[in-house]
């Protein structure tokens, strides 16, 4: 009951008439209640009404750094809430075009974290250099390859040409100047072509409803329900197509009907997928706790969804 009176105080919304249906309709009453809310888009809109959305939703403060390589240049933003530039890098980058396969010669467009501070590399690279996580789970289902996409200094001796290999570069003092602006383990890059996909308040707040209200399936065993928000395209993370993940829900959702099922998300984060068709895509990550009996994870969830025909749906899960 905790959580309620945390949500409560939180919320400071409708708090009579929650307070009212607790005291003649209990508890189960007011998570119902709870979870309508959590469903529709009107509440997300009035929740999230001061953020600004522009290049994604993000629950708590994140680092942003925004390539645009036709423009050769990497803008950085701290956000809270709220976008403030730190800084304008004049970049190098590879081949104009997204990157498909080993040895093409073109920085990938997408959504990447930075998952390593390399400082054990060849002079060639600048000083140190951030690893990207290219390929992603986006791109492996989109059957990319190549690997060793960072973001990384001019040589340390000597002198290079205008085109990389894929990576992103810029001067050593810029790339020094970065690390002490960034958490690079608290980031995100996004890189475009030429034109930045951004979002807005309409779709981010649709967007988090769908969530809540696949959640609710989720923890219902609601099968007939949950597998209306997969798009017939879908594939996990392990490979399985839509039929094959539904059949295997199916046999847990057996196993879980009669049970309690608890799932939270924390440290939501939405971006829109910067992607050279301009498809309204979108990648979500987020911290999950799930308890079930006998079953418990705790740890990173990750989706991608897009708008099909006005209507959200899943296209990979992890």
């Amino acid at each position: 009951m905790r959580f309620v009176i945390i949500f409560l105080i939180f919320l400071n919304l409708y708090a009579f008439d929650f307070v009212d249906i607790y005291r003649f309709k209990g508890e189960d009453a007011l998570s119902k209640k709870i979870e309508a809310l959590l469903a529709s888009p009107n509440f997300w809109k009035n929740r999230i009404k001061d953020y600004n959305v522009t290049l994604g939703y993000f629950q708590n403060q994140k680092d942003i750094l925004v390539c645009i390589k036709d423009k050769k240049i990497l803008n950085v933003y701290k956000y809270n809430k709220n976008f403030n530039l730190l800084d304008s890098i004049e970049v190098l980058t590879g081949l104009d075009g997204d990157k498909m396969k080993e040895g093409d010669l073109k920085t990938p467009i997408g959504v990447y974290k930075l998952v390593n501070l390399l400082t054990k590399v060849d002079s060639f690279y600048g000083p140190f250099a951030f690893e990207t996580e290219y390929p992603n789970l986006y791109d492996r289902a989109q059957k990319k390859n190549g690997y060793g996409i960072w973001i990384h200094g001019f040589p340390l001796k000597g002198k290079r040409d205008d085109n990389t290999k894929g990576c992103i570069v810029m001067k050593n003092n810029n790339l020094k100047h970065l690390k002490k602006e960034i958490n690079y383990k608290n980031s995100y890059l996004l890189i475009a072509q030429d034109k930045l996909l951004t979002t807005n308040i309409d779709e981010i707040s649709k967007i988090l409803a769908f969530i809540y209200k696949w959640r609710k399936a989720w923890m219902e065993s609601d099968l007939e329900t949950y597998k209306t928000f997969y798009d017939k395209s879908f594939r996990k993370s392990d490979g399985k197509n839509l039929k094959e993940f539904l059949e295997y829900k199916k046999r847990v959702f057996k196993i879980r009907a009669k049970q309690k099922v608890e799932i939270f998300f924390n440290d939501i984060n939405i971006i829109p997928y910067q992607n050279i068709n301009n498809e309204k895509i979108f990648r979500i990550n987020m911290q999950q706790k799930y308890f079930a009996k006998n079953y418990r994870y705790i740890g990173p969830k990750e989706l991608y969804i897009k708008f099909v025909n006005n209507k959200i749906k899943i296209i990979i899960e992890k």
